[in-house]
């Protein structure tokens, strides 16, 4: 069996398997890529697995010989060879236990040992039906803007991921995510919502959602959803699915403040690069950034330390009582990059209760995040 393919799309390919395989699997196979060579219908198909999350994509294949029937090879080896493949064109043959992956003048040629494909465990089955088409650009910004508030914290595995929630009377698909002491939420308008058949929110963990925000972002529109308590994404040139995280989100809605008395308005990158500086003379762990707010001034400090302290006044709009409050600057930083409008409104009560951070250009976004007491 012989066949020839594009080295930018093999690559491609492998590289969205090689993220999903698992490398330190207890189970070799697991990680391996299944690979299925089918001349009759010009491609090649690539299957990876954890056992959590599945991918399956393809690509074309040119000048066909034979049949190549399915194997598997080591995932990560393969896409190593071929992202430093130095020709264009790759050609594959399968000879007994082997796959020759070569040039076509053969002064370049790699022999990969294979195993059967009968090991690789099987994955579930899933149609496009029932899913709901969104633009990719959508679904990678209603990931990509709440992920990083996701917990790493194993005992509290609800909050480890992003939860999806369907707002069909209003045609909204809602993002959240936090760890407890922060917290995003994202609405954005999708047409068709209230047809699909998923009515519950559901939680994709981590991993699995940063994987689909990243298929998703250069796909005019992609096919997601939940089926049988998978997150599923139909792209172009193939699928993945995750688990989700069985268990309930925490009711968000009730620790989301109404009513804030104190509002500091601030250009956004100047807010972030005061941050940063002040921040230089911070403990690594915490980062703590005092902020002393009055009609005159907002000054950003350090808290006194070994190392010194660090004070900067900044140029600010700001109506209310004299305040003074303490955040993480990392958890201040990571929101506000994500942002995209040029001035940003933090309305605030008092130096304990949470604060709300919004832009005129950030429509439907919000992030909350708790004070530190110090």
């Amino acid at each position: 069996m012989l066949c020839k393919v594009d080295q930018e799309h093999l690559e491609k390919l492998l590289k969205r398997g090689e993220s999903v395989a698992d490398k330190k699997a207890s189970m070799a196979v697991l990680s391996m890529a299944l690979i299925e060579v089918l001349p009759s219908e010009g491609a090649l198909y690539l299957t990876t697995t954890d056992l959590e999350h599945g991918f399956k994509g393809k690509i074309k294949i040119e000048d066909a010989e034979g049949e190549l029937g399915s194997f598997c090879v080591p995932c990560k080896k393969f896409f190593d060879i071929v992202k430093n493949f130095p020709d264009d064109k790759i050609l594959l043959q399968k000879e007994d236990s082997r796959l020759i992956v070569k040039n076509e003048d053969e002064t370049v040629v790699y022999e990969l040992a294979t195993t059967d494909p009968e090991e690789f465990p099987s994955l579930p089955e899933f149609g496009e039906e029932n899913l709901l088409d969104i633009p990719g650009k959508v679904l990678s910004e209603l990931i990509e803007k709440t992920v990083f508030c996701a917990s790493k914290d194993e005992a509290h595995f609800v909050l480890g991921g992003v939860y999806f929630e369907p707002l069909k009377e209003e045609n909204l698909l809602r993002t959240v995510a936090s760890d407890g002491h922060r917290l995003a939420l994202l609405d954005r308008y999708v047409e068709g919502l209230r047809d699909v058949p998923f009515d519950e929110g559901f939680i994709v963990a981590k991993k699995g959602a940063e994987k689909m925000a990243e298929m998703a972002e250069d796909e005019l529109v992609v096919k997601f959803g939940f089926v049988n308590n998978y997150a599923v994404l139909f792209t172009s040139d193939g699928f993945f699915f995750t688990r989700v995280i069985e268990g309930s989100f925490p009711d968000y809605r009730a620790v989301i403040p109404q009513d804030l008395e104190n509002t500091l308005r601030l250009d956004r990158k100047l807010f972030i690069d005061t941050l940063k500086r002040v921040s230089l003379l911070v403990s690594e762990k915490f980062k703590p950034v005092r902020i002393d707010l009055s009609a005159e001034e907002v000054v950003l400090s350090s808290p006194e330390s070994e190392t010194g302290r660090a004070q900067i006044r900044l140029r600010a709009e700001y109506e209310g009582s004299p305040l003074s409050i303490n955040f993480n600057a990392d958890y201040l930083i990571s929101a506000l990059e994500v942002m995209k409008s040029e001035e940003v409104e933090i309305k605030l009560r008092d130096e304990r209760s949470p604060a709300l951070i919004s832009g005129f250009r950030d429509e439907g976004f919000l992030y909350l995040l708790m004070p530190m007491v110090i």
